[in-house]
């Protein structure tokens, strides 16, 4: 299946020659072959429209007075799922690619003409699709087959539950004010609570299991493991002390963490099951953030040991460790590159405030430390490492994108003339950079090779531009 590239989409400045719209929520067609958005150019509503993957072809779906939201392609590529308040009050429809078989799927309650339904995801190989309705007073997850017949509700608590989505072994994962991360089967059974609260998710080098950070009744985050699909989530390391920062092994046997069991934050590791841990750090000071290298011999990571937060390296069991990094500032949130060969970490040694800092690279050994966006300025730069951290692109302070090579330190500037206005975002292989910027009064989507070229505009500005 094609990855789901995550755009992030800033509003358009106005300007006084039209008013500024903005083009967002894109989703890929299972094939990869197209996209569909939302955009409010028409200068009313919000309606979707269709684009190539390549920028071309681009035109409108749906053309309702109303706002037409959130698209989702079914996992067939055959319907495109979406939320619109033409009716009155948000529900759910469907439409093919074409335009055609446009329907409703959802109705307002018997008892609640204004409730909405919101949130869809598709469910079961595209047969169910469950969604999030107050139609009965309280907002609860529902489901229905794919033509909208046999709705029914799941849940039925005292607290909001929302954002449903399915997960490949079919159950439906969702979070609960009150109950936190949820999981049932499609008919409603089998409720259990996979987490209170749950975050900084860190994937297996398999694909097969999850590390997160959670708390359980008010406790303090621990580190757990589930499967993928949010099955079979098992505590690692108890409620007795906080555990934050989780980095897998190369292998996805160990997983690398730090935790104030010691009344300091110290680092350890652990087996992926949970057994045979052991403290890597001992002393009166600070360990955080640790990363390992890609052979799984050596662990990078940031200490305060020295007065000053500063890189250091170790090898996999705690021996050896030296420091590499000796700047006045805070130096922190180490990384090695895909070969091993260079280690990337943040630095606020140019800056007065250790809250604000540059992305830099040095060797593995700590030398040659250098930065990599142009010199501090008040201006922002938005940077991102690509998948391997060969290369990080970056927003210089004059809004366009540039790639800096992270061995050779070379710099290419990718853009010039459009304003840049957000993150870069690498594809998963690491070939093209997503962005948007602006042109002129609206902020559009780009595309761009990583080996540079010319920008390729994936969506288009006022209506009938094509």
């Amino acid at each position: 299946m094609v990855a789901r590239l995550l755009l992030v989409l800033l509003a358009a400045l106005p300007l006084a020659a039209e008013a500024p719209f903005l083009n967002i929520n894109p989703s890929w067609s299972p094939d990869g072959r197209r996209l569909v958005f939302q955009s409010d150019r028409n200068g009313v509503n919000t309606q979707l429209y269709l684009i190539g993957a390549d920028g071309t072809n681009e035109r409108r779906l749906t053309t309702h007075g109303a706002s037409d939201t959130h698209p989702v392609w079914s996992p067939d590529g055959q319907w495109i799922l979406f939320d619109s308040d033409r009716d009155g009050t948000w529900n759910l429809y469907v439409i093919r690619p074409d335009g055609t078989g446009e329907r409703r799927l959802t109705r307002r309650g018997a008892s609640n003409a204004a409730a909405f339904a919101r949130h869809p995801a598709w469910c079961a190989g595209g047969t169910k699709i469950v969604f999030d309705s107050d139609r009965d007073g309280n907002e609860e997850i529902y489901i229905m087959n794919a033509d909208g017949t046999e709705q029914r509700r799941l849940t039925n608590n005292e607290g909001r539950d929302s954002h449903a989505s399915c997960a490949p072994d079919g159950k439906v994962l969702w979070g609960s004010r009150t109950g936190g991360m949820q999981s049932m089967d499609l008919d409603g059974t089998n409720v259990r609570q996979i987490a209170a609260r749950g975050g900084a998710p860190k994937v297996s080098a398999d694909g097969r299991r999850i590390a997160y950070s959670a708390s359980q009744e008010g406790g303090k985050p621990d580190l757990w493991v589930m499967h993928r699909d949010g099955s079979s989530p098992r505590n690692l390391t108890g409620d007795a002390f906080t555990s934050y920062e989780h980095a897998w092994s190369p292998d996805g046997a160990r997983l690398a963490y730090y935790s104030d069991d010691s009344g300091r934050f110290e680092l350890y590791v652990m087996n992926a099951d949970g057994t045979g841990r052991r403290r890597l750090t001992d002393g009166g000071y600070q360990n955080a953030a640790p990363r390992w290298s890609p052979d799984g011999r050596s662990i990078v990571f940031a200490s305060d040991r020295d007065g000053d937060w500063e890189i250091y390296r170790m090898s996999a069991d705690g021996s050896a460790p030296a420091r590499l990094t000796w700047s006045p500032g805070r130096d922190a949130n180490p990384a090695f590159t895909a070969d091993g060969a260079r280690i990337t970490f943040e630095s606020s040694r140019d800056y007065a405030s250790a809250e604000e800092s540059d992305p830099y690279v040095m060797r593995a050994d700590g030398q040659e430390p250098v930065r990599m966006v142009p010199a501090p300025s008040s201006e922002g730069k938005e940077t991102a490492y690509s998948p391997d951290r060969k290369s990080m692109a970056f927003v210089s302070p004059s809004g366009d994108l540039h790639r800096r090579d992270v061995a050779s330190r070379a710099v290419t500037q990718l853009t010039t003339g459009i304003a840049v206005r957000s993150q870069p975002h690498w594809s998963p292989d690491g070939q093209r950079i997503l962005f948007s910027g602006a042109e002129a009064a609206h902020e559009e989507i780009y595309a761009i090779d990583s080996a540079g070229g010319t920008p390729q505009r994936l969506t288009r500005g006022a209506l009938g531009y094509r």
